[in-house]
């Protein structure tokens, strides 16, 4: 299968099958509006059976982005392109510790009502479990 190449930009690969249309989601709030993307759905892969992958055209994530990408799909590779060539391959850790990425689900958690800035521990990473600070709710996120 031949597909479209980026000369510069970020392709995010190895989403879980079905995680395509729920990421580029979560990226529609950081991009322009200008970008090419191209969204691939159940893709063949030798990793997995099936895949999803996004191709930006001329956009670069972030690390809270990124971070946040891994807590959905914890396989992900971000691979950033420059003049058509690799040149940077992330493969994104799940921390720990969240700090200020998602909001809480609990809609009576304080960092939903009186402002504070929502924190987790990580209980589990796979499946990923956040487990909020102030709280206690756990959740997966998604």
């Amino acid at each position: 299968m031949k597909t479209q190449m980026l000369v510069n930009g970020t392709v995010i690969d190895h989403l879980p099958e079905g995680m395509g249309l729920h990421c580029l989601e979560i990226l529609k709030k950081h991009l322009q509006g200008s970008e090419t993307l191209i969204v691939f759905i159940n893709v063949p892969s030798s990793q997995q059976k099936k895949k999803d992958m996004i191709k930006i055209q001329d956009f670069y994530l972030d690390d809270a982005t990124s971070t946040y990408l891994s807590l959905l799909a914890p396989h992900i590779t971000i691979n950033i392109i420059k003049d058509a060539q690799v040149v940077k391959k992330i493969n994104p850790e799940i921390p720990f510790e969240i700090k200020g990425t998602i909001a809480c689900i609990n809609s009576r958690c304080i960092s939903n009502t009186e402002g504070y800035t929502p924190e987790y521990d990580v209980q589990s990473k796979e499946p990923v479990i956040l487990k909020c600070k102030y709280c206690e709710f756990e959740f997966t996120p998604g």
